[in-house]
């Protein structure tokens, strides 16, 4: 994920880089690792495949374990595919009425769950990590790709069935995000309130401060008008609404609003692959425990005085619409004439604001460029990757035509993405073991080995796992 930057006035040049939603500095990002921890699988109508847990490290060094939902679409684990956090409404559960099912067997099953527990639950005391690892994978794969995978290991098959029987009655909330702050960037009138910036959270506390241009002058202010003082405290809303005030006759310029956090990254929360180097779209992976991590967001917000428009734009995924939502806003006291590449142009008049659908096909990279007044241009790009059963496309394409734009919200920022707090998964004890418990059985087990033989070993024993040198 790549941090927005942003400037206005006359000649200077603003341009940013998106990936994949409307903001592109938050969230928990990671690359994946070389190995798989579970066992095979045959799976009705294609190849047999290795079947379990992922893992995915963040930039500060945190391991995480995640499950495959895109069963059609290979991990490139040689690339080190990069992945960032993501909300339902991105990615193929987003129109999946099984996802709360999904969503029970994580809560309910390994690593979420202990061993143990699962053992009592399907009456097996000789469940093995391995077989709880792919019976899970199998699971999940029924409701996530419509697949019917057979686990080898009866351990494993007797949990599968478990985990898709009469117990799971699903878990409908979607999981709230680690830390999100949307847009990436607002603008206006020193004299003025800028934003809103949207702020959505699984944590219990955020640290806010601002920094850059006229820093100690700038108030940050709530919904309300009141002034907040470096920390928002739980329990946080959803949709908590942000904003900057920047005295009148402040000079033209710009700043940063940090949010840090510590927080738990809930289970159920998807992680969606950007392209690689070698233009590479791997596969979409949801997170298999909770794990606590120090988290932090950012959005920038750029002022000017006197007259013209002032323009700012902001892009979001939209699976349901088959394509990405361009927002326009313009904060200035003159119309600003813009060109949503490739090729849809819009006026977006003085307070007001624009939207403008680009179609995308699916599994399909898309690079998009607003411009505007005064040197204004922004980019967005990233992989729309809405179902499964789709063969990927790595070479990026140019986006079908956009809808006809039709007028938003005068204040920037309004929409934001749709979360709930998580239900409880019942029944099962939960545990820690999600935290190192099927790492340091991968490293026991060698599934890290010198050169690259686990990548081998993948490429040549399935497509869930599979690379490309």
């Amino acid at each position: 994920m790549l941090t927005s930057s942003l400037a206005l006035g006359g000649g200077l040049f603003a341009t940013g880089t998106a990936v994949a939603a409307d903001n592109p500095g938050s969230g928990v990002t990671a690359v994946v690792q070389p190995g798989l921890f579970g066992e095979r699988v045959d799976v009705k109508g294609k190849d047999s495949v290795d079947a379990g847990l992922f893992t995915l490290k963040t930039a500060s060094g945190e391991l995480l374990q995640t499950y495959c939902i895109d069963f059609d679409n290979p991990v490139y684990l040689d690339s080190k595919a990069k992945y960032h956090e993501a909300d339902w409404s991105a990615s193929s559960l987003n129109s999946n009425a099984n996802a709360p099912k999904i969503r029970w067997i994580l809560e309910n099953s390994y690593p979420q769950a202990s061993i143990g527990a699962l053992r009592t639950a399907i009456g097996d005391n000789e469940l093995s990590e391995k077989d709880a690892a792919a019976g899970t994978q199998a699971a999940i794969w029924k409701f996530s790709d419509n697949k019917d995978a057979t686990p080898r290991n009866e351990h494993a098959k007797k949990l599968r069935d478990y985990l898709t029987g009469e117990k799971n009655k699903g878990v409908a909330a979607e999981p709230k995000p680690s830390l999100t702050l949307t847009p990436d960037s607002v603008s206006g009138k020193s004299g003025s309130k800028l934003g809103p910036f949207v702020l959505n959270t699984s944590a219990t506390e955020v640290k806010l401060a601002v920094a850059g241009d006229a820093a100690d002058k700038i108030k940050l202010l709530d919904k309300d008008g009141k002034q907040l003082n470096g920390a928002l405290t739980g329990p946080i809303a959803k949709d908590t609404q942000l904003f900057l005030d920047v005295p009148g006759g402040t000079p033209d310029g710009k700043a940063t609003l940090n949010a840090t956090a510590d927080t738990t990254v809930l289970s159920g929360r998807v992680f969606m692959s950007g392209l690689d180097d070698r233009g590479n779209h791997s596969q979409t992976m949801i997170l298999a425990g909770s794990k606590k991590l120090g988290v932090a967001a950012a959005g920038q917000v750029t002022w000017k005085q006197g007259q013209g428009a002032i323009v700012d734009s902001s892009a979001k995924e939209e699976c349901a619409s088959g394509g990405v939502k361009v927002t326009v806003t313009n904060t200035g006291d003159q119309p600003a004439d813009v060109t949503v590449q490739p090729g849809q142009k819009v006026t977006v008049q003085p307070g007001k604001t624009e939207t403008v659908l680009v179609k995308v096909a699916e599994k399909t990279a898309y690079d998009i460029t607003v411009t505007g007044p005064n040197g204004y241009s922004k980019k967005f790009s990233g992989v729309l990757d809405c179902k499964t059963g789709v063969t990927p496309t790595g070479t990026p394409t140019t986006p079908a035509a956009s809808v006809t734009p039709t007028s938003g919200p005068s204040t920037p920022g309004a929409a934001a993405p749709s979360s709930a707090a998580p239900g409880t998964g019942g029944g099962l004890a939960q545990t820690g073991g999600n935290d190192s418990t099927p790492i340091l059985a991968a490293v026991a087990g060698g599934l890290v080995v010198a050169g690259g033989a686990a990548v081998f070993v993948l490429r040549r024993r399935g497509r869930h796992g599979r690379t490309t040198a």
